[in-house]
């Protein structure tokens, strides 16, 4: 289960438990995703850092082809970025549902400002300087709503950094202008890292946040949404509490091997299952907040371990003319 509990709850309720950091109920799960990203990461590196799961160019796809299917990859994240960036707009919230904004001439600032992103990144028009005011909003999100809320979302401020980088691409009206649509090659090598790098970085957070020392908000979630399969199929012993430290272990795992970089095609597609799988229950809130995320999910299945975009096709394909 890697979802948002505070998207669905009354977060004041249930401030995060930072005392329960020493407890075995917060050592285990810790213990049991720290372990199994260390063994991982020894036969990654073992291995000569070669995937498990095999990726475009080992399926057969010739180089030029992966070099024209990476084109479309910053105009997948400015997309999906910008949808999530223009609901959140239009809503009085900062990015996420359950950073509501005063009503307030900032808050009217700051939603003209996601609405006017948003577009910018869906229209390819003036990218670069839209994903550094992306970034600028978030530093302003943190003073507004504190640290903790906006590290939970790092993966926001990872897609600046690489439309910063990228640009959105041949296919934006930046390239029709012939205006800020290069890449910065000094930047490309670290524009998919750092993205990946910042989404593992918040789904650790939130394993910690919303989860493992924050029990209380899960049993809040789940007395109104019952995503505790495990009686269901006769594990009658892990009641809602050990489901809630399970998913906080699978989150916190997750986040640690993105950052770790090993077996990152295996970790997306293990990790889709649990994010698809509550949609139907969650609704378009769930959908529209995670849009980003599923964004750079789809990079890192092309990206995977092998990484061969490093070698210069990702700047390749964004200086097509």
């Amino acid at each position: 289960m890697i979802l948002h509990e505070r998207w669905f709850t009354d977060e004041a309720r249930f401030p995060v438990q930072f005392d329960r950091w020493n407890t075995p109920e917060s050592l285990v799960p810790v213990a049991v995703a720290v372990g199994i990203t260390a063994v991982a990461v020894v036969i990654w590196r073992a291995r000569g850092r070669r995937p498990i799961v095999p990726g475009p160019l080992a399926l057969g796809m010739p180089w030029e082809n992966y070099v024209q299917l990476l084109m479309w990859v910053p105009l997948v994240i400015g997309i999906h970025m910008g949808v999530t960036l223009l609901v959140s707009g239009v809503s009085g919230q900062l990015f996420i549902p359950n950073l509501v904004l005063p009503v307030n001439l900032l808050a009217g600032l700051l939603g003209a400002a996601e609405i006017a992103i948003a577009l910018s990144f869906i229209y390819g028009a003036l990218t670069r300087p839209a994903a550094a005011a992306l970034g600028v909003i978030w530093l302003v999100g943190v003073v507004i709503f504190g640290p903790l809320r906006l590290i939970e979302h790092t993966e926001i401020l990872g897609i600046a950094f690489f439309l910063f980088a990228t640009g959105r691409g041949p296919l934006a009206f930046d390239m029709a202008l012939e205006k800020l649509h290069k890449p910065l090659p000094r930047l490309i090598p670290y524009a998919v890292p750092v993205l990946r790098i910042a989404l593992g970085i918040g789904l650790t957070i939130v394993a910690f946040t919303e989860k493992i020392w924050n029990i209380p908000m899960g049993l809040a979630f789940l007395s109104e949404h019952h995503f505790n399969f495990f009686p269901a199929i006769g594990l009658t012993g892990i009641d809602d509490t050990r489901f809630l430290l399970i998913a906080g272990a699978v989150e916190l795992t997750v986040g640690l091997m993105l950052m770790s970089g090993a077996f990152v095609r295996l970790v997306i597609l293990v990790t889709l299952v649990p994010f698809n799988l509550t949609l139907p229950f969650l609704g378009w809130r769930e959908l529209v907040g995670h849009l980003p995320t599923y964004g750079i999910l789809a990079l890192l299945l092309l990206w995977g371990d092998e990484r061969p975009g490093e070698h210069g096709a990702l700047v390749k394909a964004l200086t097509r003319s």
